[in-house]
């Protein structure tokens, strides 16, 4: 097994709480996506273009905001699914402050997560990404998430859990997963809310998405380009401790009355006992009508590529 495992339960710690704000603003792109059901004004992570029917993608700014430029009240969310609950695990490749951020105690100036400046390009859809790439990128944890997707460098463990919240108030009503935490502080970014616990000295991080950027169904401000950073961003809510997991790239379709965003992803079930590492690259569609509401369709495995034999 090589999947990063946070392992241990720690008892409850007192500590005072405070809220704080932590709001990001996206840099604007360069992609357009002229014709688009939802048109964008320039918003930042374009899309390639290669899904049939498109030919409206963006070329894409490395480090862009891919949710626009500074707009508020935006979140995270799924459409009729969960968004999922798990620890998230210190990322082995660093990041800022390092361990001295799961402290109670330590340097902490609200979340950290964000559209990711570094890593790799986004590689578009699926159809363009050779085997070659795939079997470069599955044990690359630090080229996990390309430029523009929301990223967190740094080490936090994170509880992501439905339903969206209305407040940072309600999210602190809500408490801690399975009641282990003392409350320390609330804070709020552009997709979520988050109320902070200590626990046996160690910060947990508690996160709600936020009810007005979208709800479980309806996305405020509804452009592609921000259906796009969704998507990535209910990615990151689910796979983000995940080592299995890889982020590759999207692509944009569309017509009158629907935006369609491609998800290319790679997920590897890793092979032991002199078994080889099996490769999956995945596709999922997120589509969203002239109103806003997103439908996710089931996630389907394009081909499979065989990785290291062990």
């Amino acid at each position: 097994m090589k999947a990063f495992l946070w392992a241990g339960l720690w008892l409850l710690t007192a500590c005072g709480g405070k809220e704080q704000q932590w709001v990001q603003a996206g840099a604007g792109g360069n992609s357009p996506s002229a014709g688009s059901a939802n048109g964008d004004a320039g918003a930042g992570l374009g899309g390639s273009g290669n899904v049939a029917g498109s030919g409206r993608g963006g070329s894409g700014t490395a480090g862009s905001g891919l949710g626009g430029s500074g707009t508020a009240g935006t979140s995270i969310g799924h459409a009729g699914a969960s968004a999922g609950a798990g620890g998230k695990v210190p990322d082995p490749t660093g990041g800022s402050g390092g361990s001295d951020l799961l402290k109670c105690d330590g340097p902490f100036h609200g979340p950290s997560g964000r559209p990711r400046s570094d890593g790799p390009a986004d590689l578009g859809g699926c159809a363009a990404i050779t085997d070659a790439v795939l079997l470069a990128r599955y044990k690359d944890w630090s080229a996990r998430v390309p430029q523009g997707y929301y990223y967190e460098p740094n080490d936090s463990i994170q509880f992501w859990k439905d339903p969206c919240s209305k407040s940072v108030d309600e999210t602190v009503a809500r408490g801690p997963t399975d009641g282990k935490g003392t409350f320390i502080e609330s804070s709020s970014s552009e997709w979520f809310y988050e109320a902070d616990y200590c626990n046996n000295g160690v910060r947990r991080l508690e996160l709600n998405l936020r009810c007005d950027y979208f709800d479980g169904n309806k996305l405020a401000n509804p452009t592609v380009d921000r259906l796009a950073f969704l998507a990535g961003l209910l990615w990151w809510s689910k796979q983000h401790n995940n080592a299995s997991a890889v982020l590759l790239g999207h692509a944009v379709a569309g017509g009158n009355a629907v935006d369609i965003v491609e998800l290319c992803t790679l997920e590897t079930s890793f092979g032991d006992f002199g078994l080889c590492d099996e490769l999956r690259l995945q596709t999922t569609n997120y589509n969203m009508d002239l109103n806003g509401r997103v439908t996710i369709g089931a996630t389907q495995t394009i081909r499979t590529v065989k990785g290291k034999c062990n």
